[in-house]
C-alpha cells in the first residue's frame, strides 16, 4: 500500500478487493477511484484530477511526483 500524507488528507492506494489487478485511491478512507496500476492513481492527485474538491481546489500542499515518491507500507 502507497501512502501520502496532505494537509488535506491521507491519500492511500493499494489492491482494490473488488476488481481483481485493479488498484484503488481513496483519502481517509472515502473511495475515490479505481485503477489498473497504482502510478495512474498517483498521478491524479498530482494532477488534482481526484474528483474530491478539497485537494482538487488546493494551491497550498506539495504532491509527491510520481508513486515511487509515496510512502510504502
Amino acid at each position: 500500500m502507497y501512502i501520502f500524507r496532505s494537509k488535506a488528507g491521507t491519500f492511500t492506494i493499494g489492491s482494490d478487493p473488488t476488481v481483481s489487478g485493479c488498484y484503488e485511491l481513496c483519502v481517509g478512507g472515502m473511495w475515490l477511484g479505481t485503477y489498473e496500476t497504482p502510478d495512474r492513481a498517483a498521478q491524479d492527485v498530482l494532477m488534482r484530477c481526484t474528483g474530491w474538491h478539497d485537494w482538487d481546489n488546493r494551491k497550498d500542499t506539495d504532491c509527491p511526483g510520481e508513486i515511487g515518491e509515496w510512502e510504502v507500507i
